[in-house]
């Protein structure tokens, strides 16, 4: 009696405990939560007034657009199906049955309300409707964009750029720009709000959405304002994935050494971003098309590769478009190249009379490094260079004052290579009231570029299109507004400790929806 008594009790408590362990379990498999790292602080979730990475990261994951593109291609986010319309300059959408993260269904008026109300309150993102005229209603699911010209690469702007917002939101807000928007931001993104803190963003996946993970609860985004110590913590399985590039020298190491960093894995995917040198073309010397060539013909950008980016990077095209925009890059064109005697010579041509010019570059540790080599390379052939090193903010006003004479930036052209427009053609470098209009800080003014930028928004086909970026890269070489240094490759670093079923997209990197579909606790 005894012995089955103490049975029985032994039983009922292994029960429970097995129980208990189930739950447990269960509590860890289905609350999972993704931690992530990101760069910058979180002041504001407002889509307009996005200002660090790690803002435009959240904000990215909680508000959608029309469009997107995946493995290159343009398809619908929240729209389900779109057609062109060339004789009316429209883009027709067919929305998808959605939802908003507070449960009302995305509409047609909230899609007019969007894309109206930038134009109408006058917000940052207005540069890139510069060709958009309105939007109207057809019906509750259907909505047209109008444009003052229609062409295949309208496509990549409006649709794919301006975020959803909900009307019944938004509406009440009289002054968007004053506005945070982190109480209680809502949007249709994959991602919901949950809390802000001064250390973190807390979301949790939207389960209505088509693309929400089972395996995943949530999100974390950890703000953290040092890089090195993100990694120390993606090591220490802290974090699961760092949203920023991982420095080369440091890729290298890990790759070299896996048995260092058993749980730390490295993506490395084709660069879009393109390194450039920028001239101040309102000022001589800048504006002589010899001293450009000079300039571009003095530097050794096989070094910079290796010296700057320990060889994760390569050398850019003279067409500036990098190979990323396979569909059209034109390889004919070929990359820079180093040829001193020829820079001497073309200095010798040139209007450049000796004297000390300024270089504009980021305190960033790259940055600098890079316009220090830049700086040797050109006082070789001739040309004195000093550095203006500034910190974000003040890089950011002098190249929007157009204070400096050169300046190393970059150009963001992988999946969208039609913003090249808004970088070179002349009425986006224009001054108001001491302030560049839009993106074109050199100021560069150049007749034949303009036309062969404006071709661009004519192609009414994918073949035209092609036809007119190839024009436009052989052009580039010619007049070389721009020098074209290096394009960088993207390395995403990510750990295997807590998670497995990481995807690496060759287009898309490691976060990517299949990513978020795939993982799995390791344990």
């Amino acid at each position: 009696m005894i012995t089955d008594k103490f049975c029985e009790e032994g039983c009922a408590v292994r029960r429970f405990l097995f129980l208990a362990l189930v739950v447990l379990i269960s509590v860890f498999v289905f609350s999972s939560q993704l931690n992530v790292a990101v760069l910058g602080e979180v002041r504001s979730l407002n889509p307009f007034l996005v200002k660090s990475a790690a803002e435009r990261i959240v904000v990215g994951h909680l508000y959608e657009t029309l469009l997107t593109q995946r493995s290159g291609q343009v398809v619908g986010a929240l729209a389900e199906d779109f057609q062109v319309d060339f004789s009316d300059n429209s883009l027709i959408l067919k929305l998808r049955d959605r939802k908003f993260h507070d449960g009302s269904p995305v509409s047609a008026d909230d899609v007019v309300f969007s894309f109206n109300y930038i134009l109408q309150k006058r917000l940052p993102l207005g540069p890139i409707l510069a060709y958009f005229t309105g939007a109207e209603k057809i019906d509750k699911k259907t909505v047209k964009l109008k444009f003052r010209t229609m062409n295949v690469s309208m496509l990549s702007f409006a649709p794919m750029a301006i975020p959803i917002i909900p009307k019944s939101v938004w509406e009440k807000i009289e002054k968007p720009l004053e506005f945070p928007n982190i109480e209680r931001p809502i949007g249709s993104g994959v991602l919901m709000f949950e809390k802000l803190t001064a250390q973190s963003v807390v979301m949790k996946f939207f389960k209505d959405h088509p693309d929400a993970p089972k395996q995943l609860d949530g999100m974390v985004f950890h703000i953290v304002q040092d890089e090195t110590m993100g990694f120390l913590g993606l090591v220490k399985g802290d974090y699961d994935y760092l949203f920023w590039n991982l420095d080369p020298e440091l890729a290298k190491q890990i790759m070299e050494n896996p048995n260092k960093y058993p749980n730390v894995k490295v993506a490395l995917i084709e660069g879009g971003v393109v390194n450039v040198i920028l001239f101040n073309h309102r000022k001589s010397p800048m504006d002589d098309v010899n001293f450009r060539k000079a300039v571009l013909h003095a530097l050794n950008y096989r070094e910079l590769v290796e010296k700057v980016y320990s060889g994760l990077a390569d050398v850019a095209s003279l067409g500036l478009i990098p190979k990323r925009a396979k569909a059209v890059y034109d390889e004919s064109v070929g990359p820079v190249q180093q040829n001193v005697s020829m820079a001497k010579e073309l200095l010798k041509k040139s209007n450049y009379d000796g004297k000390k010019l300024t270089l504009l570059v980021s305190s960033d540790r790259k940055a600098m490094d890079m316009a220090e080599y830049i700086k040797l390379y050109l006082k070789n052939v001739g040309i004195q260079v000093e550095l203006d090193v500034q910190g974000p903010e003040g890089l950011t006003t002098k190249l929007k004052k157009a204070d400096f004479d050169l300046a190393l930036y970059s150009y963001s052209l992988g999946s969208h290579p039609e913003m090249v427009f808004y970088h070179l053609h002349s009425s986006r470098g224009e001054m108001k009231n001491g302030q560049v209009v839009g993106f074109n800080y050199g100021g560069v003014n150049i007749p034949e570029l303009d036309s062969a930028l404006q071709a661009i928004w004519m192609a009414f086909s994918e073949k035209d299109r092609v036809e007119a970026f190839s024009r436009l890269q052989k052009l580039l070489a010619e007049v070389v507004p721009v020098v074209p240094l290096l394009v960088p490759v993207d390395i995403e670093a990510y750990s295997v400790k807590n998670f497995t079923g990481w995807v690496v997209s060759p287009t898309e990197g490691v976060m990517n929806v299949e990513t978020l579909k795939s993982l799995k606790p390791a344990r």
